[in-house]
C-alpha cells in the first residue's frame, strides 16, 4: 500500500498493490484563515477496520503542522476522533 497526497484535489488517499484506490481523505484548505476542513474519510469495504482512515488522519495532521494550519473537523470520522484524542491535538484544532 502506498498513501499519497494529492494537494490540486485536496486530498490523501492510499492506493493498494494493484493501484486502485483504496481510501480517502478530503480536505478544504482556506490559506486566509490558515485553516483545513477535514470533510470526509471514505475506506474500501473490504480494508475497513485495518486504520486506514486513522492513518490518513495523520498525515493530515502532520500537514496541517508543517504549514501551521488549524484543523476543523467536519465528518463524523474526524469529529470522533479528534473527540477521542483531544488532549493530545488540543494545539491543532481550531476552536468552535
Amino acid at each position: 500500500m502506498k498513501i499519497i497526497h494529492d494537494e490540486k484535489n485536496s486530498k490523501f488517499y492510499i492506493i493498494n498493490e494493484q493501484g486502485l484506490e483504496i481510501a480517502e481523505l478530503l480536505y478544504s484548505l482556506d490559506p486566509h484563515k490558515k485553516t483545513l476542513k477535514l470533510n470526509s474519510t471514505w475506506v474500501e469495504e473490504e480494508y475497513r477496520h485495518k486504520n486506514l482512515a486513522t492513518t490518513l488522519v495523520e498525515k493530515l495532521i502532520v500537514f496541517a503542522e508543517l504549514n501551521n494550519l488549524k484543523i476543523v473537523p467536519i465528518c463524523s470520522f474526524g469529529k470522533t476522533y479528534f473527540k477521542r484524542y483531544a488532549s493530545k491535538y488540543r494545539d491543532i484544532l481550531l476552536s468552535q
